[in-house]
């Protein structure tokens, strides 16, 4: 059955909304570090069958399969960059965020699967997910697409993470996704979080219309008991206390699938 769950703090933010409005106010005055530890410590309250233990367990076996060094080199050599590559490089934090993804998504207890991870950036997750057993592709938009800086970051960050190449991928509204030849046409998950394809920054984000075409599009990929799960970006300017969708969208999200705060899961569409 479709769901759509709040935490105890989220229905006291729907009811008291000018809480979420002060605390974007404030987002960018609290330390990265002290936020991502808020968002670890409520992602593991949320998901109770998961532990520090266990995520600490999972981080130590990913460090010693990648270039540890590299990423060090690479975080110093961006630390004073642009934001979007300073965070690219902040390889601990990103390598626990892809970690939680993947206890959240039960990917440490169960048989290998074939994963197709949208917008993939450098490929933590698509590293954690090699680290678990799982034959695991990553996209990214095409290069002429990103600038210089960006491409080359990406690519020395999927090298050190042992993940390259990434393969192209290019997703509009209302076009079919094209997934390359050299790529499985069938999988048992398929992942796409911190979503920027659906234009959530412009003026015309996707609304229902463009979503149901890309979620019964994807969903010709998954194999049968296959799952989608999306991660969609905040934007409180637009949407208030919802944070991350209007009201027509969350009712489309617990339509088809199953919806926690900002992701969403649905299970493979009877074809």
């Amino acid at each position: 059955m479709a769901m759509y769950d709040r935490s105890p703090a989220g229905r006291l933010r729907e009811s008291l909304p000018f809480l979420v409005d002060t605390a974007a106010k404030l987002r960018p005055w609290v330390p990265i570090a002290v936020r991502h530890r808020i968002w670890q410590r409520r992602t593991l309250r949320t998901f109770p069958e998961l532990s520090e233990a266990s995520l600490h367990e999972l981080l130590a076996g990913i460090a010693a399969t990648v270039d540890l060094a590299r990423l060090r080199c690479l975080r110093r050599a961006h630390r004073d960059g642009i934001s979007e590559l300073v965070e690219l490089c902040d390889y601990d934090r990103k390598l626990e965020v892809a970690a939680v993804k993947a206890l959240m998504a039960g990917l440490h207890d169960g048989p290998p699967l074939r994963i197709l991870d949208l917008g993939c950036g450098g490929g933590y997750f698509v590293a954690t997910c090699r680290y678990l057993g799982h034959a695991c592709h990553g996209t990214e938009v095409p290069a002429s697409r990103l600038s210089a800086a960006t491409c080359a970051a990406y690519d020395e960050v999927a090298g050190a993470l042992r993940v390259a190449p990434t393969i192209e991928l290019l997703i509009s509204a209302f076009a079919r996704i094209a997934v390359p030849a050299i790529v499985p046409r069938s999988y048992d998950l398929i992942t796409a979080h911190k979503i920027c394809f659906n234009d959530h920054m412009r003026a015309h984000p996707w609304a229902v219309p463009q979503w149901k075409f890309f979620v019964t599009d994807a969903c010709r990929y998954l194999a049968p008991g296959g799952r989608l799960v999306l991660e969609l970006n905040e934007h409180v300017a637009r949407y208030g206390s919802r944070r991350w969708y209007d009201a027509e969208l969350a009712s489309y999200f617990a339509a088809v699938g199953h919806v926690v705060r900002n992701r969403i899961t649905i299970e493979a569409l009877q074809k």
